[in-house]
């Protein structure tokens, strides 16, 4: 994504870095995140770089999930696991709550001027395979520790027990719930 932004807009700067590590020469106006951020369990870490990077009265603005996300998703894992005598589950992801949030922000010294968590239900591609998919694409953090064959035994697993909640007509329609956020540096 980087190199086909940089070749479609040659005369901005695009970076790759830890979003942990933030840090550059020159402050921005605003800084943007989008279904970024519950993938890092050290919001911290991340709200102490956006803020450093931010001009005084900069903007964050941030989509991302939040508490509730995928629930139904990790409910049916935690069952599927449990039959399959996988322990529990990882927890791979952040959701936060607004208050969470909006405290860790207060606490780097970004105050919330906007905040919202909503459902946003989303049908998945490919009918029945959808789930499949998914999980191959963003469940890696659930599935990377099985052997081949006992990934496979948890995705037919997962996929039984989000059935009756997550399957609707003839496809799997994700369960998410999205926090978006403005925030303004102090």
């Amino acid at each position: 994504m980087i190199r086909q932004a940089r070749e479609a807009y040659p005369k901005l700067q695009f970076e790759v870095m830890d979003a942990r590590d933030i840090s550059f020469a020159e402050p921005f106006d605003a800084v943007f995140s989008n279904a970024t951020l519950h993938w890092i369990k050290e919001p911290e870490r991340v709200i102490a770089g956006i803020a450093k990077v931010l001009k005084p009265n900069g903007s964050f603005v941030a989509e991302f999930g939040g508490k509730g996300n995928v629930q139904e998703l990790t409910t049916a894992t935690e069952r599927a696991w449990h039959k399959l005598d996988l322990g529990d589950p990882p927890k791979p992801w952040f959701y936060p709550s607004i208050p969470e949030y909006a405290g860790l922000l207060e606490k780097h010294g970004l105050e919330t001027t906007y905040a919202t968590l909503f459902d946003r239900p989303t049908p998945l591609e490919d009918g029945a395979l959808g789930l499949h998919n998914w999980l191959q694409m963003f469940g890696g953090v659930l599935l990377n520790s099985l052997s081949a064959e006992r990934r496979e035994q948890a995705i037919a697993a997962i996929e039984r027990e989000a059935r009756p909640t997550l399957f609707h007509d003839d496809h799997w329609v994700m369960d998410y719930r999205r926090l978006r956020i403005v925030a303004r540096k102090h």
